[in-house]
């Protein structure tokens, strides 16, 4: 008789630590000037958080798995357009589960951003003072925060398990 089936583990995002890749390294260093954060081990803590990790596997699950090679967006276009959605409390990318038919790959970056915006807003890590006088810049670090996750991320296995009938 066969094996039994594989028991699957669900992927984990792998941020790469302080030391194992220069250019996240660099890549890190840039984000912390642009973020409230201290050191490293703060920007990892809250990478990890739900203040960023929710966002991060939807943005995964209903974009970046479908479209692997896809191009990142504009910064400059992307911020303005998240600080707007966030200003005006846009329902299209704020609600809890919004309905994503005909999205584009902005709409997704939008969402991602505006999620860890006003989900941060919310926990404080900036006020809605800081918010109203930096938003555009707060908005730009968000968008370098994507970019870092969209770096470090495991590549896609490209032999996934096969299912048989």
């Amino acid at each position: 008789m066969g094996q039994p089936p594989q028991q699957l583990q669900p992927l984990q995002h792998r941020i790469p630590l302080a030391g194992s890749s220069r250019l996240a390294q660099q890549h890190e260093r840039l984000i912390l000037e642009l973020l409230p954060f201290n050191n490293p081990d703060q920007f990892q803590e809250w990478l990890s958080s739900v203040f960023v990790r929710g966002a991060w596997q939807e943005f995964g699950r209903d974009f970046l798995n479908l479209n692997v090679f896809a191009r990142e967006a504009d910064k400059d276009k992307m911020a303005q357009k998240t600080k707007d959605a966030v200003n005006s409390r846009n329902a299209k990318y704020l609600i809890f589960h919004p309905d994503k038919e005909g999205w584009t790959s902005d709409d997704h970056h939008i969402r991602f951003m505006a999620t860890v915006i006003t989900d941060n807003l919310l926990k404080g890590l900036w006020s809605e003072s800081e918010w109203k006088k930096k938003g555009l810049d707060i908005a730009k670090a968000i968008y370098e925060v994507l970019s870092f996750l969209r770096a470090t991320r495991a590549p896609a296995d490209p032999n996934p398990p096969q299912y048989e009938g």
